[in-house]
């Protein structure tokens, strides 16, 4: 029997919500506001260095490309190696096109002319766009080649095991992040399929953590009709 798991459309679907998000609050910023500007910045630079920040959305992007590579690709390598290198490949170039935007935005604050900003603000929107586009692809093509042959490949007990250990790895600020994206992204059908499997997975005060953010985040009556789907 062919497996129904899809460990990449709902991440891809919050990660899309992230990036339409920024786009349109990068798009519409005033360049000329020095501490409106900076706020964006900081969901726009991404730091390689030091710990991983918990909110910045292009921090969130380079983090799922690490969390594929070193929980999903390695099984999907087994049988397809090659096609396990070219988004890792993809990956790397991703990664250096945000150090690009990274220093681009901390660039940003040597522009003191108002001119100057905006100018700069230019440059900065249309590397974004370009950087978004790409990586939008990126995913398209994630869930085209990916979703179908690991249906074949696996069960879904087992894909249900690699998004365990996923969400275990990450510390709570960043999976709070991803779900406060992810969860409002998903239709009616893959929300409550979520729940349920949550619900059956995690121990309770995982499940409440889950479901504290789908609360808070998810539009009041659908969450109230996946309530009533899984029972109260």
């Amino acid at each position: 029997m062919v497996a129904t798991e899809d460990l990449f459309t709902p991440i891809h679907k919050g990660i899309r919500s992230m990036i339409y998000d920024l786009g349109s609050r990068l798009q519409a910023n005033d360049f000329t506001d020095v501490a409106g500007s900076n706020a964006l910045m900081a969901d726009l630079e991404h730091e390689f260095t030091t710990a991983m920040s918990a909110g910045c959305i292009l921090c969130l992007l380079h983090q799922h490309g690490a969390d594929e590579e070193a929980q999903v690709f390695p099984q999907i390598g087994r049988f397809d190696p090659g096609l396990v290198r070219e988004f890792i490949e993809d990956h790397h170039e991703l990664g250096r096109r945000l150090a690009v935007i990274t220093k681009m935005s901390r660039d940003m604050e040597s522009r003191t002319g108002a001119d100057e900003r905006v100018r700069f603000g230019v440059e900065l929107t249309r590397e974004a766009n370009d950087f978004f586009a790409d990586y939008l692809e990126h995913i398209n093509r994630e869930e085209r080649k990916l979703v179908p042959m690991m249906r074949l490949r696996f069960t879904d007990e087992q894909m249900r095991t690699m998004r365990g250990t996923i969400m275990r790895s990450m510390p709570p600020e960043r999976m709070a992040s991803f779900l406060r994206w992810m969860l409002p992204s998903l239709n009616l059908a893959e929300l409550t399929a979520m729940a349920a499997g949550a619900k059956a997975s995690l121990p309770p005060e995982q499940f409440r953590f889950v479901t504290d953010i789908a609360a808070k985040h998810v539009p009041p009556a659908r969450w109230q009709l996946v309530q009533q789907r899984l029972g109260g």
